[in-house]
């Protein structure tokens, strides 16, 4: 059974790259630098609506109401060749809310990409995360609000010593406050940014 992380991963290939590649009009390496910089952003901002049970459950409901078993992520070439950003602008407002434009702002400094092209980056790529959750918890049991919690914490630890783990966790960090702007090193930035999502 694969993990969160491997899940993405294996989702988000190369043939995924390519077709996200040509729905924002930018080069498959660019491309895939700006995921590996937008996934530890969208699921941080995630993990820090989980601090609030409000927010956990939301976030629980959206997964079992569209998403529930795997949702797209068994369908994720065909949603990516469609393009189609609608579901995913509706998530984006729900997990960045008054933050979207300075997050799309910041990654598109950090990736050298436009912001247009990061909105439908972003917009393509929350469905999937959502998804991915979606089938995970459903080998948990279901997508309980701990489960959801569980899932993120765990993967964003993986995420941010990956590539591109630096850049996202550097805006996240902006975005909540500056846990991680200062941290040296990716291990450090991870563990300053953690610790800030899940303090009690």
């Amino acid at each position: 059974m694969k993990d969160l992380l491997a899940l993405l991963s294996s989702t988000l290939d190369d043939k995924a790259v390519g077709e996200i590649s040509q729905q924002i009009d930018a080069p498959p390496q660019q491309t895939r630098s700006a995921i590996n910089a937008a996934l530890p952003l969208l699921m941080g901002m995630m993990a820090n609506n989980c601090q609030s049970k409000q927010g956990c459950e939301s976030l629980a409901n959206a997964v079992n109401k569209d998403h529930a078993g795997g949702g797209l992520i068994n369908q994720a070439q065909a949603f990516l060749r469609q393009g189609n950003i609608g579901g995913g602008e509706r998530i984006l407002g729900h997990i960045l809310g008054a933050r979207q434009g300075a997050a799309e702002t910041q990654l598109a400094s950090q990736t050298g990409l436009q912001t247009g092209q990061i909105h439908k980056l972003l917009g393509l790529l929350a469905p999937i995360i959502l998804g991915a959750l979606g089938q995970q918890a459903q080998n948990q049991g279901g997508a309980t609000p701990g489960n959801i919690q569980g899932l993120l914490q765990g993967a964003l630890g993986g995420l941010l010593q990956g590539q591109g783990g630096q850049a996202g966790s550097q805006i996240l960090g902006s975005l909540l406050g500056g846990q991680a702007n200062n941290a040296g090193g990716l291990a450090a930035a991870g563990s300053a940014l953690l610790g800030g999502l899940f303090k009690k």
